[in-house]
C-alpha cells in the first residue's frame, strides 16, 4: 500500500471540517466531474486507489487529494474504512467516483444544519446514453460523522453501521443534498452484475443471510433476467419483519417487472399493484402500474382514472417521500396510454394533448411524433 501526501490544503470560513471520500478504480472519466462537485465544499479530499491503470491517480492528485492505494480484495468496506481511518474532518462526505452534488454550493450549509450521525441523501440516477434522461430516484447515506463507532460493513452493498450500538442514528437530507448518479444506464455489464452476485452470496454464507442480501439479490437476478429468483427475493424481502428502509418501493417494482416477465396473468398483477398503492401511497408508480393492468383487462374507465391519478401524485411528490420512485422515467408512457384510450372513444383532442405532454418528456420519441400527427389529422 502507498500513501501519497495532499498537494495543497482545502480553505473554509467555517469551524466545520469536511472531509471527502472516494474509493475508485480506472474512473478518469467519471472523477473529475464528481470532484468538481465537492472541491470547494470540503477541507480535504482524501482516495482510495484499488488498482487503477488509468490517469485516475494523476487526475486525484491534480485536486490535491491524499492518496492511498491499496490491491482490491473482494470486499468493498475495507477500502472505504481505510479512507475513513485516513480523515480529519468533523464530517465525511463519501460519493462514489459517478456520482455527484447536484447543487454544490449547498452542500456545506446544509450538512451543517444536522445533528444525527448519518445522513441519507436524495439521489437522481440518469442515463447519460438517453439525452440524460431520469431513470428513477432513491435515497443513499453518503454523509455521516467521523467517529471511531461508524464504520462500513459488508463485502458488497456496503453501507455505514454503528459498531457499538444496535440502530443507527439516521436522518434523512433535503434537496440540497440532491446528488446525480450515472453509473447504471440503459447498458448494465452482465460481468459486473455477475461479480456483485458473487460477493452478496459469499457475505451471506459467512456471515448470515439478512434481508439486506435478498434486496441486493433481487436487483442482480432482475439484472441477469433471471426473473423466478428476483421474484423470490424481492418478495422474501417485503414479507420480512426487517424493515427495507427506503427500499420498498424498488421491491414492488421488481416484483410487478418479474411477474410480467413471467407471464403472471393481470388478475395476480393487479393484487400487488394494490397491496402497493395501500403500502405507499404517496408513491405514483403503482396508481400507474395498476392503470396498465387495468387496460389489459379492458376495464379503460378505471384505468383512465387510475392513470390520472398517478400523474396527479406525482405532481405532488417531495423530499418527505424517503422510498424510491422510478416514475419520472415513465411518466411518458403514461401520457401515451391517456392518448390512446382518448383516440379509442374518440376524443382526439384530448388525445393529441396528452400525446404532446409525452413528448415533452421524450421529444427524441418517432412513434409518439407520428401519432401525434395522426390525432392532428382526425380535429
Amino acid at each position: 500500500m502507498r500513501k501519497l501526501k495532499p498537494t495543497k490544503k482545502f480553505k473554509s470560513k467555517s469551524t466545520l471540517k469536511i472531509s471527502a471520500c472516494c474509493m475508485v478504480k480506472n474512473e478518469e472519466n467519471n472523477l473529475p466531474r464528481s470532484l468538481d462537485s465537492i472541491k470547494n465544499q470540503v477541507d480535504e479530499i482524501i482516495v482510495v486507489d484499488t488498482g487503477s491503470t488509468d490517469k485516475t491517480i494523476e487526475i486525484a492528485e491534480r485536486y490535491g487529494a491524499k492518496i492511498i492505494e491499496t490491491p482490491w480484495q473482494d470486499d468493498f468496506s475495507t477500502p472505504r474504512n481505510m479512507a475513513i481511518d485516513a480523515a480529519n474532518g468533523d464530517w465525511i462526505i463519501f460519493l462514489d467516483a459517478d456520482e455527484y452534488f447536484a447543487t454544490p454550493k449547498k452542500v456545506r450549509l446544509a450538512i451543517e444544519s444536522f445533528s444525527k450521525d448519518a445522513i441519507l441523501i436524495p439521489r437522481i440516477n440518469i442515463d447519460e446514453t438517453n439525452d440524460s434522461s431520469e431513470i428513477s430516484r432513491d435515497w443513499c447515506l453518503r454523509i455521516f460523522k467521523n467517529a471511531d463507532h461508524l464504520r462500513y460493513r459488508g463485502l458488497i452493498h456496503e453501507n455505514i453501521a454503528d459498531i457499538k450500538h444496535e440502530r443507527l442514528d439516521y436522518t434523512f437530507g433535503n434537496e440540497d443534498l440532491t446528488i446525480y448518479h450515472t453509473g447504471y444506464g440503459t447498458q448494465i455489464i452482465e460481468s459486473k452484475l455477475r461479480r456483485n452476485l458473487a460477493l452478496i452470496e459469499l457475505e451471506s454464507k459467512k456471515y448470515g443471510h439478512e434481508t439486506k442480501h435478498d434486496i441486493a439479490l433481487a436487483d442482480c437476478y432482475a439484472g441477469l433476467k433471471d426473473f423466478e429468483k428476483s421474484l423470490y427475493h424481492a418478495r422474501k424481502a417485503l414479507d420480512s419483519e426487517v424493515e427495507a428502509v427506503a427500499s420498498r418501493g424498488n421491491l414492488y417494482h421488481k416484483i410487478l417487472n418479474a411477474m410480467r416477465e413471467l407471464h403472471y396473468t393481470d388478475e395476480e398483477m393487479l393484487k400487488v399493484a394494490d397491496e402497493a398503492i395501500n403500502t405507499l401511497p404517496a408513491l405514483p408508480e403503482f396508481y400507474a402500474e395498476r392503470g396498465m393492468i387495468l387496460c389489459g383487462l379492458d376495464r379503460l374507465d378505471e384505468a383512465y382514472l387510475s392513470l390520472h391519478k398517478s400523474l396527479e401524485v406525482w405532481r405532488k411528490l417531495n423530499g418527505d417521500i424517503h422510498e424510491e420512485s422510478y416514475f419520472a422515467g415513465a411518466a411518458d408512457k403514461v401520457y401515451m396510454r391517456l392518448a390512446e384510450i382518448e383516440a379509442y372513444v374518440g376524443n382526439f383532442k384530448e388525445a393529441l394533448y396528452d400525446i404532446s405532454e409525452a413528448i415533452k418528456l421524450s421529444p427524441n420519441n418517432k412513434a409518439y411524433q407520428k401519432l401525434a400527427a395522426e390525432y392532428r389529422k382526425k380535429i
